[in-house]
């Protein structure tokens, strides 16, 4: 049986599996009008949506407006926002492009969506990460699902997800609901009430507001923002616009931000490559009627340069451009979503002038496109079925041009090197969800899920693809030549037949508290570059790596997917006294992975110089291992006092652990990175080598004041030292260190004015997440020396003191 065949099988029995229950669920449930009647006082709403429980997951975070709003004019990467979650953590990227964490796992072992449209990093650095193409601006909410997430929220990811809804086009109430106005249409009659919430509505105007038409039924509400950050000069604007009446809207979200380098607390000065300059446009148009919900989305992206300290390339382009569409409806048995989405990005790396090195292009090109269909079926009066099939496309070609210039005299680059060629990567994906109450106390989750990924590439080539005698051919491009010769003989093709189910209880015994307890196995398989890189020639091998630890990587045509064993245990609180007085939560977790995807020292190594005294970065090939993580987060937040005289103050604090481990490579002590004394035996002595880039133990302590249209907070930032690192990758320790942040609000009328200074004592401190600080080193050689570069090794450094504004006008 085909691939095809076998996917449009299960396409087509997910279907019909959906249209029996939906058929069952009608002679059930009483008949309902279809659509949900309007609220009495129009209000904004979520869009239609649909749950048996009477408290959200616990382990599960929503970030909303609410917090986004006084995030915007110190952030630029939505990733960082993300950051202030317990158990979340962000990887150094660019300014616009952190790889967010959860719980130690982070980039491909998510499930990054933004709107629908799953992407795909089309680069082999990953400096176009999935939220790179959302700003905070365009973002209505986050949804952080950690380990143990439902099979519905997940597929083809071992480490939860983040799921990234943007601001929704809302629509104006009629005007005869607003005013009674002669010539309005008759208020509808009442309907019966559906189970799930109308699409969203704008508030009835106060006076003054734009309106127009005939009847004055066309409603326009907007915000425009701007900031400043003094630490790197970085400026901003942003733009919202919402035009709309009964039925139709049209959404507008713009933004523009330009950065130079940071400067790093105490004497650190610049940290080079940190500069960006980035531009997000998306317009929404959305046509409601009756409970049914249409929007069209589409997005256009342009960075014409970012800065990465820890790659060593930049980026000089990056380009792109998305449609989506989606429907959401009630319907007498259940909810329906449909969606379908393509995305497209040229991608282009090359050399910033920071880092004093002649400029070479290297190039992908990337398109996803796909499809999804979820259905929430109300079975029983105390039952939930949801069920979904989905599809996910991907084409990337990866290449880097022909060179006639850098090397004009012996002609090593005569021809292009094609890394990824007509690379594909396809991945159909059904599940299926029961949810059941089946006491006021007691809830249970269910679910399993079917991937179905199937990939394949053409043949690569190499710079230098035959052996000619009038030019040098050096050892380098003997060994790519060997090795693309090798690769071209292999049957590429591969397909992987996952499998992942989750089970979850939660118990209630009184309202306020909310206990859960559960286990998820959730599947991964490897993307096109852990499988399909080829190179394995010194630092050709550096330009494949998305973890900035400066190594080198090559690929694996016989990895074999990840597999994670997922166990939480999580606890909620909250007062119930009407007051929100306080609030807690607490969460162990456990992952133990199978066939986890990690690089193995292969024994060789290159300089970035090639002289003596220079840093010696290994040589690593995907292979797959066993390793584990565990740990705990935990938040909560206490009101200190409220009165109407001095306002409410509140107390807040948050706090992440988390410890991974290799089960399979040794953590040899002494091992210091560039001494070349290691040998491959000795990693396999003593196992329990540290995963890659995990956040050691850190909180999060503030204080927050509120007194009428003022907003003022303190917080402190407390980071423990980092001692357990990858020794197999010369991943760097780094100290402990606290940090002072300083912000207040003011919100008048149609005004918010924003002020703030991260880093109040200008401390000094290394990024834990950071990863080498390669364009210092590069800087450093070249202008001293190599022996000089090597003094100049550092993790790179964080942003030093501070001071940001902001401005936001609304209408």
């Amino acid at each position: 049986m085909s691939r095809v065949t076998l996917a449009g099988g299960v396409s087509a029995c997910a279907l019909t599996l959906a249209l029996a229950f939906a058929a069952q669920a009608q002679t059930a449930l009483p008949p309902l009008t279809v659509g949900a009647a309007r609220p009495a006082t129009p209000g904004p709403t979520t869009a239609p949506a649909a749950t048996t429980s009477k408290e959200p997951s616990p382990d599960e975070v929503v970030v909303t407006q609410k917090q986004i709003v006084p995030e915007k004019p110190p952030q630029s990467d939505t990733a960082q926002i993300l950051a202030r979650e317990p158990g979340v953590s962000v990887q150094t990227g660019g300014g616009v492009s952190g790889l967010p964490a959860i719980r130690g796992l982070a980039d491909d072992r998510l499930k990054i969506v933004v709107g629908g449209v799953q992407t795909t990093s089309s680069c082999a650095n990953h400096m176009n990460s999935p939220l790179s193409y959302t700003d905070p601006n365009t973002i209505g909410k986050v949804d952080v699902v950690y380990g143990v997430s439902s099979v519905s929220k997940g597929g083809d990811s071992i480490g939860g997800s983040i799921l990234v809804t943007p601001k929704s086009p809302v629509f104006a109430t009629p005007v005869v609901e607003l005013s009674g106005a002669p010539g309005g249409r008759p208020a509808p009659a009442a309907a019966p009430v559906s189970p799930y919430p109308p699409v969203p509505f704008l508030p009835i105007p106060a006076p003054g507001t734009l309106r127009f038409g005939p009847n004055k039924e066309v409603l326009a509400t907007g915000t425009l923002s701007s900031f400043y950050r003094g630490n790197n000069n970085g400026v901003g604007v942003s733009a919202t616009l919402n035009v709309a009446n009964d039925h139709w809207s049209l959404l507008y979200n713009g933004s523009w931000q330009r950065a130079g380098n940071y400067n790093a607390g105490g004497n650190g000065g610049p940290v080079f490559s940190t500069n960006f300059l980035s531009e997000n446009h998306a317009a929404t148009l959305g046509y409601q009627n009756d409970g049914h919900l249409f929007t069209f989305r589409g997005t256009y992206q342009n960075i014409p340069y970012q800065g990465f300290p820890n790659q060593r390339m930049d980026m000089t382009r990056n380009r792109a451009y998305s449609l989506e569409a989606n429907y959401k409806g009630n319907f007498s048995w259940g909810f329906l979503e449909a969606r379908a989405y393509w995305n497209q990005v040229f991608h282009k790396m090359g050399f910033l002038e920071d880092r004093a090195f002649l400029n070479h292009p290297m190039i992908a090109l990337g398109r996803d496109f796909g499809y999804s269909l979820k259905a929430e079926i109300p079975y029983t009066d105390v039952d939930l079925i949801r069920l979904g099939n989905e599809f996910h496309g991907y084409r990337l070609q990866d290449y880097w041009p022909a060179d006639w210039t850098g090397y004009p005299r012996n002609l090593s680059r005569p021809f292009s090197q094609v890394n990824i060629n007509a690379g594909q990567r396809n991945r159909i994906g059904t599940y299926a969800e029961w949810e059941r109450i089946w006491t006021p106390q007691w809830t249970t989750l269910l679910g399993v899920r079917n991937d179905i990924v199937w990939m394949d590439t053409g043949p690569g080539l190499s710079y230098t693809p035959f052996r000619y005698s009038n030019f040098a051919f050096t050892n380098l491009s003997a060994l790519n030549v060997n090795a693309v010769t090798l690769f071209n003989a292999q049957d590429r093709e591969r397909t992987d037949v996952n499998f992942d189910m989750t089970a979850l209880a939660r118990y209630a015994p009184e309202p306020g508290s909310l206990y859960e307890v559960g286990y998820s196995r959730k599947t991964r398989s490897p993307n096109l570059y852990e499988r399909y890189t080829w190179p394995v020639a010194g630092a050709f091998t550096a330009m494949f790596n998305w973890f900035g630890d400066g190594n080198g990587y090559t690929g694996n045509l016989n990895l074999k997917p990840e597999v994670a064993h997922n166990f939480s245990v999580t606890a909620n609180w909250r007062d119930t006294s009407g007051a929100n007085a306080w609030e807690a939560r607490v969460s162990p977790f456990f992952s133990y992975i199978e066939n986890f995807i990690d690089g193995a020292r292969t024994g060789l190594t290159f300089n970035t110089f090639p002289v003596a005294n220079s840093y010696v970065f290994q040589i690593l090939q995907f292979r797959n291992y066993k390793a584990q993580l565990y740990g705990v987060d935990a938040g909560g937040r206490l009101k200190l006092h409220d009165s109407p005289e001095y306002g409410v103050l509140t107390g807040y604090g948050v706090f992440s652990f988390v410890y991974g481990r290799n089960l399979d490579i040794g953590n040899p002590a002494h091992c210091a990175p560039a001494n070349g004394v290691c040998s491959l035996t000795s990693f396999r002595v003593k196992r329990g080598d540290g995963i890659w880039n995990l956040m050691p133990a850190n909180a999060r302590i503030g204080l927050e004041h509120h007194f009428g249209g003022l907003e003022m907070a303190a917080e402190t930032q407390l980071v423990a030292a980092k001692d357990h690192v990858s020794a197999n990758k010369g991943e760097f320790t780094t100290p402990a260190y606290a940090l002072l942040n300083l912000r207040a609000a003011y919100e008048w009328s149609n005004l918010r004015v924003d002020l703030g200074v991260d880093n109040v004592t200008n401390a000094l401190y290394s990024l834990p997440m950071g990863g080498f600080d390669l364009t210092n080193y590069a800087r450093t050689a070249a202008f001293f020396g190599a022996g000089a570069g090597l003094l100049s090794v550092r993790q790179v450094p964080g942003m030093g003191r501070n001071f940001y504004a902001g401005l936001t006008v609304k209408f």
